[in-house]
């Protein structure tokens, strides 16, 4: 109920009452009149609305600081007609305030669609909707909020700034050994085998290597000539600086999807893994949608272990190891060295640490990048400057 809803039923009680003490009967029926309006106004604002709402955001993935169009469309599938409603969308808070819409009155089987556009300065998968209408009696006295479903997001992704392209890394190489090599230290049955992996055609397998090894064997006919990439983000909270763009969390999600980005258009097959996925094995990378969907979802993680890192860089080892980037927060010395001394066994390695914050009140990560993103055939021991422009072939050991 309205406050002038509470007003009525207020005046009427007061105004019967008076009627009852100086026996005016008909002031006595207008307080009571003054009390039932209300009471029908509430009943008339509980009736069930016959409302389906659909969304379409045009474009659906945008770039942080990026407009998006939202297309409301509400139907109403119910045979009687529905009041004019007043309405207001649900949006993350990244997205803005929440705009209000009005309703127009429709008629049974009527649609009618109704647009605004949003904004986000922070990258992300922001909820759009649901819709919640007031429904109001024609005098005002009663209201009632009800939510319709239907839900849709917005992708807004990282940055992306531009990098040197890499040199230095051969189809085929960056870490991977040679066939001369390889059969010099294994044996010619085993060139060409791998371990089996869900899907592999159960024919493929080398039964001799499993009878050897212990575990399924397959034969792999052609060499990967493609080069490989994994790219490991450390996303621990514990490990960063800073909230908000500026933060060094921000900063180092901006990198691993400047260098994914680049990585993908120079042909390699990469994978990326941030510390919080401790699966071990790391799919690749469809393509460059693919990427910078997954780092849009990206979130500080609460985890304080660098475990699903190093899990992920055995796993990249074991199948031909390639091309390592890492951008990592503080990590101690023990985790360092173990990755420097994994990273010179036949990867290729360059490591990044993560942005300090700016001071207050200085501006966020540029549009353009600066030079000079140190690289070190090794994790760093300490932080380093702002990365900025980061070359990504191997060092020499």
């Amino acid at each position: 109920m309205t406050g002038r809803g509470r007003l009525f039923v207020a005046a009427g009680v007061l105004v019967a009452l008076t009627g009852l003490t100086l026996g005016l009967h008909d002031l006595t029926k207008v307080g009571a009149l003054l009390v039932v309006l209300p009471a029908l106004a509430l009943l008339l604002s509980r009736r069930e609305l016959d409302l389906e709402v659909t969304r379409e955001v045009a474009p659906s993935r945008v770039p942080t600081d990026g407009h998006a169009d939202v297309t409301v469309r509400v139907h109403n599938s119910g045979r009687l007609p529905s009041p004019l409603l007043r309405g207001e969308e649900t949006l993350a808070y990244a997205l803005g305030d929440r705009p209000h819409l009005l309703v127009p009155r429709l008629d049974g089987g009527e649609t009618r669609q109704l647009t605004y556009r949003v904004r986000s300065h922070v990258r992300g998968h922001h909820a759009i909707g649901p819709l919640s209408v007031r429904v109001t009696d024609p005098f005002g006295l009663a209201t009632r909020a009800v939510p319709v479903p239907g839900e849709t997001a917005l992708v807004v992704l990282p940055r992306v700034l531009p990098l040197t392209p890499v040199r230095g890394v051969p189809a085929g190489g960056g870490g991977e050994t040679s066939v001369a090599s390889r059969v010099a230290l294994q044996g010619e049955d085993d060139v060409g085998v791998r371990e089996y992996r869900i899907g592999d055609d159960l024919r493929r397998i080398h039964w001799r290597s499993t009878a050897r090894t212990g575990e399924t064997m397959v034969r792999q006919d052609e060499q990967p000539s493609r080069r490989r990439a994994l790219v490991l983000l450390d996303d621990r909270a514990g490990v960063h600086a800073g909230t908000g763009g500026g933060g060094s969390f921000e900063w180092s999600v901006t990198a691993a999807a400047s260098i994914t980005t680049l990585l993908l258009g120079e042909r390699f097959e990469v994978h990326l893994c941030p510390s919080a996925d401790e699966g071990g094995a790391v799919e690749p990378l469809v393509d460059v949608d693919h990427a910078l969907d997954e780092l849009a979802a990206v979130q500080p993680a609460e985890t304080t272990s660098a475990r699903g890192l190093l899990e992920a860089l055995d796993d990249f080892m074991q199948h031909g190891g390639g091309l390592v980037v890492g951008v990592l927060g503080e990590l101690d010395d023990d985790i360092v060295d173990l990755c420097a001394t994994r990273a010179r066994h036949g990867l290729g390695w360059s490591s990044t640490a993560a942005a300090s914050p700016p001071a207050p009140g200085a501006p966020g990560p540029p549009t353009r990048p600066p030079t000079g993103w140190p690289s070190a055939a090794g994790a760093p021991r300490s932080s380093a400057p702002a990365p900025s422009s980061p070359s990504c072939g191997p060092d020499s050991p």
